[in-house]
């Protein structure tokens, strides 16, 4: 799981363009600095820059990154801010584990206005879980696990996934009605996917063709926001949530290959542990994001 340090760290080298006055700008030391920076480097496995005599020069991976985390850091700022301007009145704290997606499009707007200390930790749905149950967060946004029986699930909202494409993509035509080579032809294109387990693309293949995926995603990106806007300069194929997605389907930026698809819905749910220490601070951000305890599921 990528710690948020690491992420300020890099954000700070990259505009500092080097280490010394990095470490200046976090009131680190400069060994601290490049410990955050090989810790983030080897947990991405990219190089994020490369040493030049006086500075240090972005990779682009490592632009691509800061294109990425730059706009979502200077948010939290804000909220740092806002925390720090009524530090003396007495408020709720409180972690809560979620996607990237998920706070750029639902929380980021909202929690200026909580007035609770509010710390962010972003993972995939398998590294949140594993947050929550060793008390790293206290709260999870994600996808109902069954097979977690000590937790309490509180629904959220359904989400329509759909199958999405370049704009510049066409499926043969003398394919629509010929499913087994239609399904010989998507597997030979270009895949993004969310995750490695792939669960979006089986729900897809399972529901629109009634058999398991074979698909081999060539990229693995841990966003759908990150998949969509590749998607809209690069060929490939992807199945995201549509809400994510509406704009760039609405400006034909990207497209919605198949005329007939079956609906595949997925439900997003609140969890925390049913033994906790910190239920009046849950239910607390629960009301502010207007959640009720109703809808157990």
């Amino acid at each position: 799981m990528i710690n948020l340090e690491w992420l300020r760290t890099f954000n700070s080298i990259y505009e500092c363009k080097n280490i010394t006055e990095a470490s200046k700008k976090l009131n680190m030391t400069q060994p601290g600095v490049s410990k955050h920076l090989s810790a983030l480097e080897n947990h991405i496995g990219k190089k994020l820059f490369e040493r030049t005599t006086r500075t240090l020069a972005p990779t682009e991976y490592g632009k691509f990154l800061y294109s990425q985390i730059n706009n979502p850091l200077r948010e939290l700022e804000k909220v740092e801010y806002y925390s720090g301007q009524r530090a003396k009145k007495q408020r709720s704290a409180i972690t809560i584990g979620c996607t990237t997606d998920f706070f750029k499009k639902e929380l980021m707007h909202k929690i200026y206005s909580f007035d609770m200390y509010i710390v962010t930790l972003f993972g995939n749905e398998k590294e949140l879980i594993e947050a929550l149950d060793t008390d790293k967060v206290q709260l999870l946004i994600g996808i109902k696990k069954h097979f977690i029986y000590d937790h309490e699930f509180t629904f959220l909202k359904n989400e329509e996934l759909v199958l999405i494409s370049s704009n510049d993509i066409e499926i043969p035509k003398d394919l629509e009605h010929n499913e087994k080579n239609l399904i010989k032809w998507l597997q030979k294109q270009t895949w993004f996917s969310f995750d490695n387990e792939q669960n979006d693309i089986k729900k897809f293949w399972k529901a629109r063709f009634g058999t398991s995926s074979k698909i081999v995603p060539r990229y693995i990106l841990p966003s759908y926001i990150d998949i969509i806007e590749s998607i809209k300069h690069n060929q490939g194929f992807s199945i995201v949530p549509k809400y994510l997605c509406e704009k760039e389907l609405k400006n034909n930026t990207i497209r919605l290959p198949l005329k007939k698809s079956t609906p595949i819905n997925q439900k997003r749910f609140y969890s925390y542990k049913l033994k906790n220490s910190n239920s009046k601070e849950i239910n607390l951000f629960r009301e502010k994001m207007k959640i009720t305890n109703t809808n157990n599921v």
